[in-house]
């Protein structure tokens, strides 16, 4: 099953006519309770699609990482598909953003949408589709937004047609669960180191990832004696992989 998540009705409106169930999350926070009451199967996708802050307004973008502003911890959607769409990163902000940074996007959805979903389905099996609809300083009008997402409406069909039919959902995971383990890792950094397998697995830095863990035990660091020694390990292949 597809699911097309979108924060608001507005956007939604343009996109009746996809594959799969439009569903309407709703802005920032509000979107975790409804991504939870729909109940998500592995084998399910999901097409986030809306709008967001930056420059060059009326611009599609497929996302090919997410930043959390709260957080910092980072998303990296698994895009195995060529659609020709132009790739960028996008940030979510905990608050409306007013003002935008030289080449940066922002939403308000993108970093909940990833760490709910990614829970249950595997980075291949989501795709993030914004569309610039204003630098900080001139929100648009409800009318303005449904005609920019239909705008884009043959590049997002395209995108929800590759993305369900690339062959099905595929796990990327290539650490022992020792690893997971050693690092005594509370459920949440655990959520994020599989991020970081995926990632790795994703872009064939395999064998860093594993260089580093090796040389961490030959220093000691590993395996780590408690959760705060453990969040500097998993902080250290972070800074590592940037």
């Amino acid at each position: 099953m597809l699911y097309i998540l979108t924060a608001l009705k507005c956007e939604a409106s343009a996109l009746a006519d996809l594959p799969g169930e439009v569903v309407v999350t709703g802005a920032g926070e509000r979107a975790q309770e409804c991504i939870a009451r729909i109940g998500l199967n592995a084998d399910d996708y999901v097409l986030n699609v809306g709008i967001c802050a930056g420059e060059n307004k009326g611009r599609g973008y497929l996302i090919n990482q997410v930043i959390s502003m709260t957080s910092g911890r980072r998303f990296y959607p698994d895009i195995l598909f060529d659609s020709g769409a132009e790739e960028k990163t996008v940030t979510t902000s905990p608050s409306v953003v007013t003002e935008v940074e030289n080449d940066m996007l922002y939403d308000m959805e993108s970093s909940i949408i990833c760490e709910r979903v990614l829970k249950v389905i595997p980075p291949s099996a989501l795709a993030i589709y914004k569309v610039v609809s204003d630098n900080g300083g001139d929100f648009p009008s409800k009318n303005e937004i449904t005609k920019m997402i239909r705008g884009h409406i043959d590049e997002i069909r395209k995108i929800a047609e590759m993305l369900i039919s690339q062959g099905g959902n595929e796990s990327y995971g290539f650490l022992a669960d020792e690893v997971y383990d050693e690092m005594h890792l509370t459920q949440y950094m655990r959520n994020e180191l599989k991020d970081i397998e995926h990632y790795c697995a994703v872009s064939g830095r395999e064998d860093e990832l594993l260089n580093l863990l090796r040389k961490m035990r030959e220093e000691g660091k590993l395996p780590a004696k408690d959760k705060k020694t453990g969040r500097e390990v998993l902080d250290e292949i972070y800074s590592y992989l940037r």
